[in-house]
């Protein structure tokens, strides 16, 4: 179909003397090209609708593309865990459990030296130093601007 186009658009060109007959050539070419324009849209829309459609195990490049674009993702669900007495879980809330108390350590009283008591109980008294003085307007206004520069960036 290009190849007509391309005819009718030379075929309009050329025509030099003829005022009619080059207005009729032209409508011509330009109703050819509109069709060719919306034909190519079809086809590209139809094109993009079966790619879309067709599944992943009869489109061997879609797991290709997948991989090369970074989106591949394996689904790996942990299902069960192996407990100290050699049995394993069965529900999640329990795998849960078993591993909150595998990675978290209890903050129990009995493990407590003197010198963690001193560093509790410093951490929770207020600091006070003789050179420590309140923030000044400026100071304050000037963290926010420079914290709004910040965002706009």
């Amino acid at each position: 179909m290009w190849e007509r186009i391309n005819a009718l658009r030379r075929i309009y060109q050329r025509t030099r003397n003829n005022e009619e007959l080059s207005e009729n050539r032209k409508y011509k070419y330009l109703e050819g090209k509109k069709k060719y324009q919306y034909e190519i849209r079809e086809e590209k829309f139809n094109s993009w609708k079966e790619y879309c459609n067709v599944p992943a195990s009869s489109n061997p490049w879609s797991q290709a593309y997948k991989l090369a674009t970074g989106k591949l993702r394996s689904n790996s669900i942990m299902t069960t865990l192996r407990k100290r007495d050699g049995s394993e879980t069965s529900s999640i809330l329990e795998m849960m459990n078993i591993m909150l108390d595998h990675l978290i350590a209890e903050d129990g009283e009995e493990e407590e030296t003197h010198y963690h008591k001193n560093i509790r109980k410093m951490t929770e008294e207020p600091i006070n130093t003789c050179d420590d003085t309140e923030f000044t307007q400026g100071e304050i206004k000037q963290t926010k601007v420079s914290m709004t520069k910040r965002l706009r960036e």
